[in-house]
């Protein structure tokens, strides 16, 4: 049997991939799309043709990007909403000025237009401004309408819908990319990234097996990875991202990327010295990089070092502005008795959520768990029953889950716990709310054993959710 036609198997039982890896020509992403839920998509883009995959969104009724995000300075007020640190230029806004003089010039320069909307995507991942979007969206519509069959524009397209939570669209595009171009690894990646969020695995497990057909490389062994992750298989997981870290020819950012995904899998498996070496290296590589700064948070607060969290938080929020961060830095505060300032923080958070959605971004899961929390749980209830019916994930389970548990309807709770856990998922988060709704019912043997599990797998997961988790632990019957 071929090596292609062997990898079309279920994706998560890939092994370890470094016997049989094939060596695969150099890929020199200039896009990645950085999120804290699903491996982002990497696509391939350079003039000679071929790079790595993100998001994007419409380009001439759109919001005009915030000068902060294109990096130009500006005597305007000062924008209220939450920014980057401009802590370095970034190379990112003078390719964006470049391409921007150049479709000025040729308009119909599909290439040019479409090599626009991944800088622009680019630049959404530097800053996380969702106003980016719209003018990355419009440039591969620009590129399309000169080049109707270019399948790369169409995996751009794909990229923006699937940053924007519109999973079902991308998927579409996914599909219509592939049809077009059956070998363009990037338009596969797209397809799995929709079909994991829409809660479709098995397809979703199909599709990566074909895809890793394609090669074993960055875009497919990452995804591999997160899809063994998702059904708690840990060593497969590991040997995946271990495979894609040894994919030749990556840029820094490439390499930083993995090492923070390699680093936040060795906590799972208990070596922490293991994941603190990762994000130091991944640091080494790309000074300030927001998910190795925030692994190392996360390590803080495993160690009950708050202050060192809160600053490590404040940093990885600092260079990208995400809610995740924001919220993580807020807990943090909360465990070192600083509830002013946490109050403060999980503010910033909901303006934030607030600016994803007036760009069309869809954050009800989001939404629900920071309402659940730390505001009203029948309004978590109502975003996380919206999620559940667009994308019935295992996250959207645990969403309404959670909020059903926060307005003590524990019995409906428990029925949603058991969607979250469907595929063995051994997420921190996922199992201490299980534990937390099991304790409210009264099992206890099940509850030792998820809130157990939740700690074992990281006890810096979340500052006040750990907390709570040793709390009830003890609180059980013996």
């Amino acid at each position: 049997m071929g090596p292609a036609r062997r990898c079309v198997k279920r994706a998560t039982d890939f092994g370890d991939p470094r016997p049989r890896r094939r060596r695969i020509p150099a890929v020199t992403p200039l896009i990645r799309r950085a999120h804290r839920i699903f491996v982002p998509v990497v696509l391939v883009v350079i003039a000679a043709g071929c790079s790595t995959v993100p998001p994007a969104s419409p380009l001439g009724t759109s919001p005009t990007p915030s000068p902060a995000s294109l990096g130009s300075a500006s005597s305007a007020a000062p924008d209220p909403r939450p920014t980057a640190s401009p802590s370095r230029a970034s190379p990112t806004v003078a390719e964006i000025a470049r391409l921007q003089s150049a479709v000025t010039a040729h308009p119909n320069d599909g290439d040019a237009q479409r090599d626009l909307g991944f800088a622009l995507t680019q630049r959404v991942r530097e800053t996380a401004d969702p106003s980016l979007y719209a003018p990355a969206m419009d440039a591969f519509h620009a590129a399309l309408r000169v080049q109707p069959d270019d399948a790369l524009s169409l995996v751009g397209v794909a990229g923006v819908q699937l940053g924007k939570h519109q999973f079902a669209d991308g998927l579409v595009t996914a599909r219509r990319a592939i049809a077009l171009s059956p070998s363009l690894v990037a338009a596969h990646a797209a397809e799995v990234d929709a079909l994991v969020e829409l809660g479709r695995y098995d397809e979703a497990d199909r599709a990566a097996g074909e895809m890793l057909g394609l090669g074993a490389n960055l875009t497919t062994l990452a995804r591999v990875s997160y899809l063994a992750e998702l059904r708690g298989r840990l060593p497969a997981a590991l040997a995946a991202m271990r495979g894609a870290a040894a994919s030749p020819g990556l840029a820094p950012e490439n390499s930083a990327y993995v090492d923070a995904l390699l680093g936040n899998l060795l906590v799972y498996t208990g070596d922490r010295s293991g994941a603190a070496d990762a994000y130091r290296r991944a640091l080494s590589l790309v000074p300030d990089h927001a998910p190795s700064l925030a692994g190392e948070g996360r390590l803080a607060v495993g160690a009950g070092r708050f202050d060192d969290a809160i600053a490590l938080f404040g940093r990885a929020a600092a260079v990208v502005p995400l809610p995740e961060y924001v919220i993580a830095r807020g807990d943090a505060q909360a465990a070192a008795g600083q509830g002013d300032d946490a109050t403060k923080s999980y503010e910033v958070a909901r303006a934030e959520i607030r600016l994803f959605q007036s760009a069309g971004v869809v954050v009800d899961v989001d939404l629900a768990l920071l309402e659940a929390d730390h505001g009203d749980p029948a309004a978590a209830l109502g975003y996380a029953m919206a999620a559940i019916r667009e994308t019935p994930t295992v996250r959207a389970a645990d969403a309404v889950a959670w909020a059903l548990h926060r307005l003590g309807r524990d019995r409906e709770a428990m029925t949603r716990v058991k969607e979250a856990l469907l595929l063995g998922s051994v997420d921190p988060i996922l199992r201490y709310h299980a534990g937390a709704i099991e304790a409210a019912l009264g099992d206890a043997a099940a509850a030792r054993r998820d809130l157990s599990m939740a700690l074992a797998m990281d006890p810096g997961f979340s500052a006040t959710g750990a907390a709570d988790a040793r709390r009830l632990l003890d609180g059980l019957p013996d």
